[in-house]
């Protein structure tokens, strides 16, 4: 896919090249060159939806990841939360995301693989897209109204 979006790139250069290359030699009546300006006009917008969507075809280069927690219980709960972010949020989690999200893990979990691996497990029980710090006391029965029922 890349390589024809590649191709598809270099076509759009090609032919605003071609296309410029003739709107200074075609000496054109100033009706005609009104007319072509809402050409142009629309030929732009189709250059810059292609500038825009680029970033989808071609990613950036992936960076290594790398983990604080060598556990094997760690790297199975891990890539559960990675596979419960893609299942349950549509959520897939590239790269830069993954090393800022266990950065951030082994911060709140103050650099403890069993705390951070509670985290998650709550972040996933309660179908959350990010892990926050839960203190024991956030893990009780939850708050009720006066009617007795839960908000």
């Amino acid at each position: 896919m890349i390589k024809t979006w590649n191709e598809f790139c270099a076509q759009i250069e090609a032919s605003d090249g071609k296309l410029s290359e003739f709107i200074e030699s075609a000496g054109l009546s100033s009706l005609q060159v009104k007319k072509l300006q809402k050409f142009t006009c629309e030929w732009n917008k189709m250059k810059r939806l292609a500038e825009a969507f680029d970033q989808f075809v071609a990613p950036l280069d992936p960076i290594k990841v790398e983990s604080p927690f060598d556990q094997e219980d760690f790297r199975y709960i891990w890539k559960m939360w990675k596979e419960y972010l893609r299942e349950q949020h549509g959520i897939l989690m590239r790269t830069r995301m993954e090393q800022a999200s266990l950065d951030f893990l082994t911060e709140i979990s103050e650099n403890n693989p069993d705390r951070a691996i509670n985290f998650i497990r709550f972040a996933m029980k309660s179908n959350w897209k990010s892990i926050y710090k839960v203190e024991e006391k956030d893990k009780t029965t939850p708050k009720s109204d006066k009617n007795g029922s839960d908000y």
